[in-house]
């Protein structure tokens, strides 16, 4: 769609001449611009040259008041209109199109600005994003909108510190409620939750619908240890929505819950509501199949096969991309390969990755881990895969496969590769201690990225039993990702191909991985833990046995698991429901025998 030049009465010319004006005498491109505003009022491109020669003149009100009706004309114009439909609309080749042409006709448009940053920054395209967004902000320091939209790209690229930078940029941040919003969430991915619940607090308070804030606070205060606290933050929304499948989900989650003869009915009575979302429905499927667990095995399996199939039905997950993803990995990892790259990446010995399978035990390890002294646990950091997902990007753009450009990488660049992801994991150490932990499970893609990278850091597989792991994933519904849960064939091929992959490399780069079998931690812990900080090469404490009693702030599902004594609980749960696990015994093939080594 082309989009038509807005000033008409105007030479163009003589705008061209105010923008030039503004280098070498902004008071008479300010000049010009008002009396081209005179035939053209409100016209937004004028009204931005107005604006940058007022900020220039150091007339900082004057430009604010100008960049303000610049903003509020263009979401009036039918061309922004057109570029939100198409938005709305998931055309996003229309919306880009049209947002291309305004942008070109003028490079400070805020409204396109943040309207395509933020829709690259959706699509992953992170790097151009915050280019544009950032010229949004430079174009209108003062518009909240613009700075909220930048901000919510660098949280969503996992720049948690440069998003906190930018929200204290913004003109009485302390009272607008989505800057609070945001500001809680950048908080919680830093580790920060007794400031995330204060924030949220305030919001539920003040803000309408205040039981968005209180599920939210509920999560914090699971991942904080105050479980009585958070359920009756649950039980607060559903007093108020008794429909709500998050909450009633959230109580499933916290574990200990045991519902009662009352809440079950409740929750088959909102099965029943009508018009209700798929999201809901799903919800509450898997919080009636944790409900009915320790009543009726097979209701519990029907229950989460049903929300199973709902979830799955929106699953984009495509199992070849992993199985892609090892071919060539195979192709490229050898002993050969390894020992020619043994000098090259950056030599901290800080880090200790913690990967493996989600349900696998690496919380509980992560936890003893955090209780010695040398070593801080912070959390699953997503920095690791942001390196990889942006060094596949320029793998893309030079046409060739991730692991034919690591063949390719040099010493210097993999130095580079180590040094990126040291820096911008420092955002999450609050501590003097010289380790911590990374517990990304996904992390187990790219061990062999690691081991190039970070030659000196410590890596532990955490693995357990195929189907107690696969049957947990299953009934476990994730807040995002981790589609291929939703299906037990895909579960079980994906923990075949993990196990596939960690051999392999096991065998290009030996000793270098220590495995963690979660069945052996639980029959002889100290033993295992031994074994565990013999290879980070750390001495025995005490305190790695009493790990129940640490305090820390613990975000996964298994927040309350960790802070209770290692017992036999997790072992055997797949059992009863043994005659309904054929599809994943089928998956996992030979895994199913052949899975600790």
């Amino acid at each position: 769609m082309s989009v038509k030049p807005s000033i008409i009465a105007n030479p163009r010319s003589l705008l061209q001449q105010a923008r030039r004006l503004l280098a070498s005498d902004p008071k008479a491109a300010v000049r010009q611009t008002r009396q081209l505003l005179e035939g053209a009022p409100g016209e937004p491109v004028l009204l931005r040259v107005l604006a940058a020669g007022l900020r220039k003149l150091g007339e900082v009100e004057e430009a604010e008041k100008a960049e303000a009706e610049a903003i509020a004309a263009s979401t009036r114009s039918p061309a922004h209109r057109e570029a939100a439909r198409a938005i709305a609309a998931a055309d996003k080749m229309k919306a880009v199109a049209i947002l291309e042409a305004l942008i070109g006709q003028d490079p400070t448009d805020v409204v396109a600005l943040v309207m395509l940053g933020l829709q690259l920054s959706t699509d992953g395209e992170m790097e151009l994003a915050e280019s544009l967004l950032r010229k949004a902000t430079e174009a209108a320091p003062s518009d909240v909108s613009a700075r909220l939209a930048l901000v919510e790209h660098l949280h969503r690229a996992r720049h948690p510190q440069r998003a906190l930078e930018e929200l204290d940029c913004l003109h009485a941040p302390a009272t607008h409620g989505q800057a609070l919003s945001l500001r809680a969430s950048i908080l919680r991915d830093l580790g920060r939750q007794d400031e995330e619940v204060e924030i949220l607090e305030q919001l539920a308070a003040t803000q309408p619908a205040p039981e968005r804030y209180w599920i939210r606070i509920g999560h914090a205060l699971r991942n904080l240890g105050r479980t009585d606290e958070a359920i009756g933050a649950y039980r607060k929304v559903l007093a108020t929505t008794p429909n709500d499948g998050t909450s009633w989900w959230s109580l499933a989650n916290l574990k200990t819950v045991k519902f009662d003869d009352q809440d079950i009915a409740a929750m088959q009575r909102a099965l029943d509501a009508p018009n209700l979302p798929d999201t809901n429905r799903i919800r509450l499927h898997f919080a009636l199949g944790k409900a009915f667990e320790s009543r009726d095995a097979q209701k519990a399996f029907r229950h989460y096969e049903e929300g199973n199939r709902l979830r799955s039905a929106t699953a984009t997950y495509r199992p070849e991309r992993i199985r892609d993803w090892i071919d060539k990995a195979e192709a490229s990892y050898h002993k050969k390969f390894f020992a020619e790259r043994a000098s090259a990446g950056f030599p901290a010995r800080d880090p200790i990755f913690i990967v493996g399978m989600q349900r696998s035990g690496s919380t509980l390890v992560e936890q003893i881990l955090d209780s010695h002294p040398a070593i801080e646990g912070t959390a699953e950091l997503p920095d690791f895969l942001a390196i990889v997902r942006e060094q596949g990007e320029i793998a893309h753009r030079r046409d060739i496969n991730f692991n034919e450009h690591l063949r390719r990488m040099s010493s210097d660049e993999l130095n580079a590769l180590g040094a990126q992801y040291i820096e911008r994991t420092r955002a999450y150490r609050v501590t003097d201690k010289p380790h911590f932990t990374d517990k990304m499970p996904a992390n187990w893609l790219y061990v062999g990225v690691i081991r190039l990278a970070l030659p000196n850091a410590k890596i532990i597989d955490v693995r357990r039993h195929p189907l107690d792991c696969c049957f947990s994933n299953w009934k476990q519904l994730y807040g995002k990702g981790l589609e291929h849960s939703y299906s037990m064939e895909n579960m079980g091929r994906y923990y075949a191909d993990y196990v596939r992959l960690m051999r392999l490399v096991d065998r290009a780069d030996p000793g270098k991985i220590h495995r963690v079998i979660y069945e052996r931690l639980v029959d002889d812990v100290e033993g295992e833990v031994r074994k565990l900080l013999d290879y980070l090469e750390l001495p025995f404490d005490e305190a790695c046995l009493d790990f129940h009693s640490n305090e820390r702030s613990v975000r996964t599902i298994s927040a309350e698991q960790v802070r209770k004594p290692i017992n036999r609980s997790g072992l055997d749960q797949w059992r009863p429901y043994e005659q309904w696990l054929g599809p994943l015994k089928a998956a996992l093939g030979p895994t199913l025998e052949d899975w600790e080594r």
